[in-house]
């Protein structure tokens, strides 16, 4: 279902198809600023959501975030709702993600998701939003396959480094 900042993005591109690159640029670039704000709560304050958790496995997702969290946050926001994006945003602040790698993902998966949904506006108006509705299943399918693949190929490298020739 498309709402909130992606529907703003397909109407605005839709009325203003010459402006549809601008309004996808700003749509990323606000919405980077509102994940840095969930990222500097999860640093200041996100210790204390995981004091709750035993040790064992708060260190599991400790591990698990380090190692994926860029590609966690970049599919966070690259995904269309409902994916969860405020919990990865803030694990990446508890977890002291690097910030420059964090404003990377964040700043890279919104300008996609926006330029597309910019693209849908400008291209097929008001059934954009019909489009994407009807075809989300399949979205959410191909961004799953693809971040499958992602962690496989890595895995996959990471087995051979580990492996004596």
């Amino acid at each position: 279902m498309v709402g909130g900042p992606d529907a703003v993005v397909v109407l605005l591109s839709w009325q203003k198809p010459a402006n549809a690159w601008l309004i996808a640029i700003a749509a990323a670039l606000g919405s980077t600023v509102g994940c840095f704000i969930l990222y500097r709560i999860g640093r200041a304050g996100g210790e204390l959501a995981l004091a709750r958790l035993a040790p064992e496995r708060r260190d599991w997702i400790k591990r698990k975030i380090e190692a994926n969290a860029v590609w966690a946050v970049f599919v966070a926001v690259t995904a269309p709702p409902p994916f969860p994006t405020k919990p990865v945003v803030v694990a990446a602040g508890v977890f002291r993600t690097p910030l420059a790698s964090f404003t990377v993902a964040v700043l890279g998966g919104r300008l996609i998701r926006y330029s597309l949904m910019a693209f849908l506006g400008s291209r097929f108006g008001d059934e954009a939003a019909q489009l994407i509705k009807a075809r989300y299943p399949v979205i959410l399918a191909a961004l799953a396959g693809i971040v499958l693949l992602i962690l496989l190929v890595r895995h996959y490298r990471e087995n051979r480094r580990q492996t004596p020739s």
